[in-house]
């Protein structure tokens, strides 16, 4: 792991925002080989790197940009508008380098052992079974699924259960390639381009050291935190994972919307009138746009909440985690005004507003974002009945 920055790597909030603007067509020119192949293309991948997405969270005093929550939002947001599935890989390289920074020190010598510039898959669902052995745990799982990205990834993470304990518990396991299989499972109406396939593994061994703990993550304790200044290394975790989630919605949606305005200009009805004069269309437009800046807004606070140490409560959590949630029914809502305006021109295999209606829904499924579940935990919490218990992220 590199111990001082490496020059010429080290990017502005806007340099790396320039780089994405500057990918961005590139992404949208192979969204549609991205779907046939169910994968973002290595070349993406690659461009990805070396745009330097994985160093955007990290410490400038190890070689990363040392940026904020902002920015990530603010790559992500934009990759979407171009592309869904290339957003939401972009937005994980990002995310889950900022994972590692709170890794004991010895998984962030072991997985940036080479540089910074890595990239890693994960399933956080608890899906292994992890045994104590001399050292560490011999982990297993047939499945461990939602694996995002891991066709172009060196690492990932794995969610599992320990069992060295009175009782069970969650902990996350990095495993390096070579030692787990990939199942292909990754048929899907929506976001075919991420790739998510399943991972296997059997007897791996995982070293003390790449092992943390859930409740570590949840509560912002991670050990790799305190050799890192900065307060988004000791920042709760699900005060910004869904933002992994929430944030290529908003730019799908986006991104649909300044389509559809665009091709609406010149478009025509049937009896050859402008569809652009018709009130319905402007009215129904602007509900839409309404709805995504709302969402944005949301987003965008709740972001901003993560940089705000001396405010933390777990009633700025609950209505973080409300308003993830609001942000994401925002946007369900506004894709499906577009579609609708659409008529069937808008489903055409070769029309970008399809791939954006099936992605905005099937972004939506995501637990991070789930309605039931966070507006369920804001509500205990704003009539005194304190966090689910049977809900260890909040």
């Amino acid at each position: 792991m590199p111990d001082a920055p490496v020059p010429g790597q080290i990017a502005t909030r806007q340099e790396m925002l320039s780089r994405a603007r500057a990918l961005a067509p590139l992404f949208a020119a192979r969204a549609e080989a991205a779907e046939e192949a169910r994968r973002i293309s290595p070349q993406s991948a690659k461009d990805m790197l070396e745009a330097g997405f994985a160093r955007i969270l990290l410490p400038q005093r190890i070689g990363g940009c040392g940026l904020g929550f902002d920015t990530w939002y603010d790559i992500t947001r934009e990759l979407s508008k171009a592309d869904a599935s290339h957003g939401w890989c972009a937005g994980l390289i990002i995310h889950h380098a900022h994972l590692i920074a709170q890794f004991p020190p010895a998984a962030q010598q072991a997985v940036w052992a080479g540089g910074l510039d890595v990239p890693l898959a994960a399933s956080f669902a608890p899906s292994v079974k992890a045994v104590p052995a001399e050292g560490g745990y011999r982990i297993s799982g047939a499945g461990s699924p939602f694996a995002s990205g891991v066709d172009h990834s060196a690492w990932v993470m794995l969610g599992g259960m320990a069992h060295d304990g009175a009782e069970p518990e969650w902990k996350f396991f990095l495993v390096p390639s070579g030692q787990y299989t990939v199942r292909d499972t990754w048929f899907t109406a929506g976001m075919r381009g991420t790739g998510s396939k399943t991972i296997v593994t059997d007897n791996a061994f995982v070293p003390e050291g790449l092992v943390l703990r859930l409740a570590d993550l949840r509560d912002g304790n991670g050990p790799g935190g305190a050799s890192h200044p900065g307060t988004i290394y000791r920042t709760p975790f699900f005060y910004y994972a869904p933002i992994s989630f929430v944030t290529p919605m908003i730019g799908a949606a986006q991104g649909a919307y300044e389509m559809f305005r665009e091709w609406t200009k010149t478009r025509k009805a049937q009896d050859g009138s402008s569809m652009a004069e018709k009130t319905a269309v402007q009215v129904r437009m602007a509900r839409a746009a309404a709805d995504i800046d709302a969402a944005e807004l949301l987003v965008r606070r709740a972001v901003n909440v993560t940089d705000a140490p001396a405010d933390y409560s777990p009633q700025l959590l609950a209505r973080s985690v409300r308003d993830f949630a609001r942000a994401s029914e925002l946007c369900v809502e506004a894709i499906d005004v577009l579609v609708a305006l659409s008529g069937t021109a808008g489903f055409s295999t070769s029309h970008p507003m399809q791939r954006a209606w099936r992605d905005i829904h099937f972004m939506s499924m995501h637990i991070s974002v789930n309605v039931e579940t966070n507006f369920a935990h804001y509500g205990r919490m704003q009539l005194g009945l304190g966090r689910d218990v049977r809900r260890p992220y909040f």
